[in-house]
């Protein structure tokens, strides 16, 4: 009797263990992930914080640099002017970011399954990367005259190159052994793209969606200012540059513009999260 007592003491004290282990591992695991959410917001109070006290310890001049309490309550003072002007400046960076997604992955699956063309068309994509988008702007607004179009050309110019170089480099990923593997059961190019080269350069793709969200912004933003517009944050922008009575409507802008980066980066994350759930970069 005093075995069995013993044993089952053991056994006890073994599944009390085992359950205390998987409490302190859950909390751990939760209080893991409540910094990583946490973490950013924490980055961006801490900057703004030190932005705000370092006005006012400095002593530096409203329309030089204003608080960021000042500018934030100037946003909220004129909503109506920052999301008029907002939806512009998205139509035109999400325009922008689409189309260069299309053309880049119409022409990174041809440069996929062809060396020659990629041979061919990266020295061009290239180019387009290394010279400064300003130089062109002014050169494609001359070319196709002010409005919506230039703007559009513009920002998709900007946005091309980083799906392109990670869509060739995600499709050419592929292990060989599976695409002979599939060659080898007559699977059609079709269902090898759809099946393995697509799902291989998705990693890639989203990691160029982040870079190019911020460029879709730049684009747009550029564009307004040479083509003419009458609307957008960055014709805001340039007009608030100009009279120093406008001055915070410059940093409200720059500061929507931050957001609409921001939202969208994230947006981008979540998506990444739900559409690659299956792959290693997305395991904890």
């Amino acid at each position: 009797m005093s075995m069995l007592g013993a044993t089952s003491r053991v056994d006890a004290l073994e599944v009390l263990t085992a359950d205390d282990s998987e409490r302190i591992t859950g909390g751990i695991g939760g209080f893991r992930r409540g910094m990583r959410v946490a973490a950013p917001v924490i980055g961006l109070a801490g900057f703004l914080l030190i932005w705000q006290f370092g006005v006012v310890v400095f002593d530096i001049k409203k329309f030089l640099l204003p608080r960021p309490s000042d500018i934030l309550s100037d946003i909220i003072d004129q909503p109506g002017f920052y999301v008029r002007n907002a939806r512009s400046t998205m139509w035109e960076a999400f325009a922008g970011f689409t189309v260069a997604f299309l053309l880049a992955m119409i022409v990174a699956t041809v440069m996929a399954h062809s060396r020659f063309v990629e041979r061919a068309v990266l020295p061009l994509a290239v180019l387009v990367q290394v010279t400064p988008i300003i130089a062109y702007t002014s050169a494609i607004v001359a070319w196709q005259g002010y409005g919506f179009k230039p703007i559009l050309i513009v920002t998709t110019l900007v946005c091309f190159v980083p799906f392109l170089i990670n869509g060739v480099t995600g499709m050419r990923s592929v292990d060989a052994n599976l695409i002979e593997l599939a060659r080898s059961v007559d699977a059609s190019r079709r269902e090898v793209f759809f099946r393995l080269r697509l799902p291989s350069a998705l990693p890639n793709l989203f990691s160029a969606a982040r870079i190019a969200v911020g460029l879709a912004l730049i684009g747009a933003v550029l564009g307004e200012f040479f083509a003419g517009s009458t609307s957008g944050l960055g014709y805001q922008i340039k007009v608030a540059q100009n009279r120093a009575a406008l001055r915070m409507n410059l940093w409200g802008s720059v500061y929507v513009l931050a957001f609409i980066g921001a939202t969208a980066t994230f947006l981008i994350t979540v998506s990444e999260r739900f559409a690659l759930h299956w792959h290693s970069s997305q395991r904890e």
